[in-house]
């Protein structure tokens, strides 16, 4: 694959996101779903809520599903991330199901290692929301 292609390519998968990545180097462990006798390591490049992207020597196929165990440094279980697409020995997939507690986990990590510029652009969200509105009567009769 020309430099060029691979350009090309990444800008397209980066278009396609639509959620935060941040870079992230962390070793992971995964194993094919459903069966432990497949396993293989690698190395976790970055990562979001929805996916990540990974190296590993191991080979894997678009469309295969994996379960990840990743340290960050809390260890966080993905139970089904499938592979969408191969460059040379670097991978991306896409979470497919993740527990709502693994999820908290992950979101935890990734809030804390959000770069600022990310966090000027999620701000809007946090500014349109309105507190609710309480009427004092209640408090009053409680007096």
């Amino acid at each position: 694959m020309s430099l060029a292609t691979s350009q090309q390519n990444s800008q397209s998968r980066a278009d396609q996101r639509q959620t935060y990545r941040i870079t992230v180097t962390r070793r992971l462990r995964f194993a094919q779903r459903h069966t432990t006798s497949r396993t293989g390591k690698a190395l976790l490049l970055d990562l979001s809520d929805a996916g990540c992207s990974l190296e590993s020597n191991t080979r894997l196929t678009v469309g295969e599903r994996l379960a990840l165990v990743l340290e960050l440094p809390q260890t966080v279980l993905i139970t089904d991330a499938q592979v969408v697409w191969i460059d040379g020995s670097r991978y991306g997939l896409r979470f497919a199901r993740v527990s709502p507690l693994e999820r908290s986990r992950l979101r935890r990590f990734l809030w804390k290692h959000l770069p600022d510029a990310a966090m000027s652009d999620l701000l809007p969200l946090f500014a349109t929301v309105e507190e609710p509105h309480y009427s004092h009567t209640g408090l009053q009769a409680m007096k």
